[in-house]
């Protein structure tokens, strides 16, 4: 029973696919993701990785940020739907006013994740499925 609840009312699962998903294939329907490390502890980034990965998300890069003292996760629109954006903080655990928006013509994912020191609070590193 608990892990019903669990799945269904606690940790609901979170829809992967963009918001605007009017795609032909299969893979352009998913929220594609580049997940960057800032908060300066390695493998954070791979984690994180993993975790999305699990739920769906297609991660397309996992690198190193330009900075290792970033204080909070923060969830970056990178391709003009924040709805994206939306879905995989909710899936992260990463709150709203973390979620911003700067569009870049040239990113060729939906959405950045930059990881702060405040990741051992978010669901990849909670254990939360």
């Amino acid at each position: 029973v608990y892990s019903m609840v669990d799945r269904f009312i606690i940790n609901p699962p979170v829809d992967a696919h963009r918001a605007d998903a009017n795609f032909p294939t299969k893979v352009e329907k998913v929220i594609q993701i580049t997940v960057k490390n800032e908060c300066g502890v390695n493998d954070v980034a791979m984690d994180f990785t993993n975790f999305l990965r699990r739920r769906g998300f297609d991660v397309v890069e996992t690198e190193n940020g330009n900075e290792f003292d970033r204080k909070y996760t923060t969830v970056v629109n990178t391709g003009g739907d924040f709805k994206n954006a939306l879905r995989v903080a909710e899936a992260l655990g990463v709150e709203r006013k973390h979620v911003i928006t700067s569009i870049d013509p040239k990113s060729y994912v939906d959405v950045e994740v930059l990881i702060g020191k405040d990741y051992k609070n978010l669901k990849p590193r909670m254990g939360i499925e």
